[in-house]
């Protein structure tokens, strides 16, 4: 999700990052929906889960964007370790202790205690904070993938992601007790969508319908999917939403070859996007104290319709999110927070 600087901006990559972005707030204010099944009406969980499952295809989109972007340049191990996680290391610091402070302090009243908090940062003091524990994960690596890239071709490539997409269907329950007890384990992971944003990238170009055939496929696997098992097992049921799963690897690949294709954008808007653009990153950070002091503040009922207010709650939230940190960019040192 982290933002790289290019001679040339591609501005259908640039967009999709910023509707990934919107699409993670949408998960985290449908996700505590989703989970109330049997407790809010039929209509109202149906609605959270279409929209849960219409976004999941964002975290992996953010590290295909990443892939895409960064690697086939050439870069040192030391300039790209500290470009790459020099911008990113700070402001995931500073919210890691923001949101220790606040949820223990503030929200639940707790005793101080500095080895708790010590322990929250290194361990996620907020939920949605995995991601960037397993991006720095994926930048540490990434040097030596970038060597092996320069030297591959594309069938090189190809057979990587092929032993990765069979890591996919080893995830489906059932699936794993038919095959042999191999470790794949150096081949799956995020890692195969940071690949495999470069291979589509590079190499793929598909006609729009086959990307919208893609995501259709996707899309009805995910939400029928969560609703019978959720309904035959009469609890939630999570799988359809993994982001390492065959049905969001399908969603994902078509809005990505959705957007690469973009190339003509007006004028008059890419200053907006390119502002929402940088900001993109400080709202996936911030969004989550928004969401709470929204809801504090009495904004999330489902009072007027429920996909309305799904929808309205989560674009107040995202707007909210950019303003904040619009501003924190603007004063000085701003950057190492957001």
């Amino acid at each position: 999700m982290e933002k790289s600087k290019t001679t040339t901006i591609n501005f259908g990559i640039l967009i999709l990052r910023i509707i990934a972005t919107l699409s993670v707030v949408i998960i985290h204010v449908s996700a505590p929906e989703v989970v109330k099944f049997g407790e809010i009406s039929s209509f109202e969980w149906h609605v959270a889960n279409f929209f849960d499952s219409i976004s999941r295809y964002a975290v992996p989109v953010f590290f295909m964007i990443s892939g895409a972007l960064l690697l086939g340049r050439t870069f040192e191990i030391k300039d790209f370790l500290k470009n790459r996680l020099g911008k990113i290391i700070p402001p995931f610091l500073f919210w890691s202790l923001f949101y220790s402070i606040v949820n223990r302090y503030f929200f639940n009243h707790e005793t101080f205690n500095l080895s708790k908090i010590v322990k929250d940062i290194f361990y996620g003091s907020e939920y949605h904070l995995w991601f960037v524990f397993a991006l720095i994960g994926v930048y540490l690596i990434a040097p030596i993938i970038q060597k092996w890239i320069q030297i591959s071709k594309k069938n090189d490539i190809k057979y990587y992601l092929i032993i990765w997409l069979l890591t996919l269907f080893l995830t489906i329950p059932g699936v794993a007790i038919y095959f042999p007890k191999i470790n794949f384990t150096y081949f799956s992971g995020f890692l195969g969508y940071f690949i495999l944003g470069y291979y589509l990238k590079q190499y793929v170009k598909w006609p729009n319908s086959i990307s919208y055939l893609l995501i259709l496929i996707g899309l009805v696997i995910t939400i029928f999917g969560t609703y019978y098992f959720t309904y035959k097992t009469n609890k939630f049921y999570d799988y359809f939403y993994e982001y390492l799963s065959i049905h969001t690897l399908l969603v994902s690949v078509g809005v990505f070859l959705l957007f690469n294709t973009v190339e003509k954008v007006n004028e008059k808007i890419k200053p907006v996007l390119s502002k929402l653009n940088d900001c993109s990153f400080g709202i996936y950070l911030i969004h989550p104290f928004v969401i709470n002091i929204l809801i504090l503040l009495g904004f999330f009922t489902f009072t007027i319709h429920p996909i309305i207010d799904v929808l309205l709650f989560s674009l107040v939230c995202f707007l909210s999110s950019f303003f904040i940190v619009f501003l924190i960019k603007k004063i000085k040192f701003g950057h190492f927070i957001a």
